[in-house]
């Protein structure tokens, strides 16, 4: 049975299927000199296959590899480690202009009458890598709307907040200025109170300010406990009635890698949700566990009402909330943010002693970073 194969003309079909891949392929020798470059490499590179077959592979790679690609052959014919044989990865390519573009290469090796060649099939990564670039773009755009759009609906308990200190600073330099003729020292006093309160509204703007501002893009080692404080110290302002009780355990130590900002934006949305869901309550606390074994996980736990069963399968749906106002976005945008840096957001539903089986836990899981990258950095 042939199996839709005709083997009358096993050549025919296999020039069929090099000359109409959709991919670049190219053969060497054990020397690293061309033997078969198809259509595509054609059109990728720039270069006819004319051009091509007879000279040195190494004209297809920047000059940094192609300095060294005679003596990686070399080494492998020699008996050492296959790094790209039969494994793939992305390496950069050089058109005939001279122009370096992104291409995945899989090498693949064979004999003939006991001489040894290699097979490479590359794939140009520009448009992959250009639209990847644009999906990051709109997902950190969504992600900074996000943040705006928390700070807004605490719009009025920021102003309440920011006003309490500028209406001291006025009173005590109204006081210290009566007071600077008669009393200079009572004066010194005021203004030293001022100054406080200044500084009190400066750390409030500044905690606005890391919130609303464009992340860098940048995924860099930072201790994750200020964080946290920071997070925390936000979402207080709108949570004056009855505040809750906060308790942060093992985070003195937790280094994390990534974007400062976006990771602070996923624990003012996890720690607010928090706060929203113990609303009310006679007795509301909220625990954020920290743990470092590889990575770096956050239980962010409350003791309310939990998170019905229904609602939990839809929680990380984007435009899903269960509340009046709310876009429903930012959870799906916080679990976003947790996977591109190669960490998760779960929801982990707890049973609280005392609360009749209620209270809702969100994990974060993200890469711990260590001493010695810390020090690196």
């Amino acid at each position: 049975m042939e199996h839709g194969v005709r083997h009358s003309a096993p050549h025919e079909e296999l020039e069929a299927l090099v000359t109409t891949a959709v991919d670049a392929i190219v053969s060497i020798d054990r020397f690293g000199l061309v033997r078969l470059a198809n259509p595509a490499t054609e059109k990728m590179f720039g270069w006819s296959a004319g051009e091509l077959i007879g000279n040195k592979v190494n004209m297809l790679m920047p000059e940094g590899h192609a300095a060294h690609h005679d003596a990686y052959v070399q080494r492998y014919l020699d008996g050492g480690e296959a790094r790209i044989i039969g494994i793939g990865r992305r390496v950069r390519g050089k058109h005939k202009d001279g122009t370096e573009f992104p291409v995945h290469l899989s090498v693949g090796e064979f004999s003939v009458e006991g001489d040894r060649y290699f097979v490479g099939i590359l794939r140009d990564l520009t448009e992959e890598q250009r639209e990847h670039a644009r999906l990051q773009q709109l997902e950190d755009q969504l992600a900074l709307f996000a943040r705006r759009s928390a700070v807004s609906e605490m719009g009025a308990s920021l102003a309440h907040e920011l006003n309490q200190p500028l209406t001291a600073i006025d009173l005590f330099l109204t006081a210290a200025k009566r007071a600077f003729g008669a009393d200079p020292d009572k004066a010194l006093t005021l203004f030293e109170e001022a100054r406080r309160e200044a500084q009190r509204a400066g750390e409030i703007i500044r905690r606005i300010r890391k919130m609303v501002e464009g992340n860098s893009g940048r995924k860099e080692v930072f201790p994750l406990k200020p964080v946290i404080e920071d997070a925390i110290d936000l979402c207080r302002i709108s949570d004056e009635t009855n505040p809750a009780r906060f308790e942060v355990v093992g985070a003195d130590e937790a280094l994390v890698l990534g974007d400062e900002i976006q990771i602070r934006q996923v624990l003012v949305n996890l720690i607010k949700n928090a706060l929203e869901a113990t609303a009310g309550q006679p007795d509301r606390w909220i625990r954020i566990d920290v743990a470092c074994h590889h990575y770096v996980t956050v239980d962010v736990t409350d003791n309310g009402p939990g998170v019905a069963q229904d609602v939990a399968a839809r929680l990380f749906e984007p435009f899903q909330s269960t509340k009046a106002e709310g876009l429903g976005i930012g959870l799906s945008i916080c679990r976003t943010i947790a996977e591109n840096h190669g960490g998760e957001l779960l929801h982990i539903p707890v049973a609280i002693a005392g609360q009749g089986g209620g209270g809702a836990c969100f994990r974060l899981k993200l890469p711990e970073a260590d001493q010695k990258t810390a020090s690196d950095e």
